[in-house]
């Protein structure tokens, strides 16, 4: 097969072999075609590219489009904001509305401030009467330990006091049951 011819790695230069017959050569110079690549079928889109297409959020509407009137810059001194940040309060011109904003606002935070100061009332109220109960309760026990402590010693002092009386008395007794009944004495020798 003196036809082909090997060479490196390069997949282009690997053709087939031509024979030389006239009869094959004509019918195989109609067969061979230079491959192209196949033209990529265009999709068609769906919905035409017109200027009525939705835009992205950040470029629907401008505030010349909607007509809006410009808001002016004033800002309460708790409202102020740092640049280049999206949260803000920015009030209209209307210095009434302005007033009557700020009056409701400020009432809220009297309010809490009041609340606040109620509260703490109250809980201190409550502490103190809390205390006052804890210093009676002690006094209670006080007082308890008290009377304990002198029925204790009154009831020492009445077994000292039928001590010394029964001890007269059995004596009595004694001395009666001896003049009665005389023992009998066992004596062990």
């Amino acid at each position: 097969m003196a036809g082909k011819t090997k060479s490196g790695s390069s997949k282009g230069q690997n053709k087939r072999p031509v024979k030389s017959s006239s009869s094959g050569l004509s019918s195989k110079i109609k067969k061979a075609k230079p491959h192209k690549p196949a033209p990529k079928p265009i999709q068609q889109k769906s919905k035409s590219s017109t200027p009525s297409a939705k835009k992205p959020p950040h470029l629907r509407y401008t505030e010349r489009e909607l007509n809006v009137p410009q808001l002016n810059g004033i800002r309460p001194a708790g409202i102020q904001k740092p640049p280049n940040t999206k949260k803000g309060k920015i009030f209209v011109d209307d210095k009434e509305q302005m007033n009557t904003i700020l009056a409701i606002v400020m009432a809220e935070k009297e309010g809490n401030i009041e609340s606040k100061m109620m509260r703490a009332r109250q809980l201190e109220e409550v502490r103190e009467a809390r205390k006052l109960e804890a210093e009676k309760r002690a006094q209670s026990k006080k007082a308890g330990l008290e009377e304990k402590k002198k029925e204790i010693k009154n009831k020492k002092r009445k077994r000292r006091h039928s001590n010394v009386d029964t001890t007269v008395t059995e004596d009595n007794n004694n001395e009666q049951s001896a003049i009665k009944k005389p023992r009998k004495k066992v004596t062990f020798g």
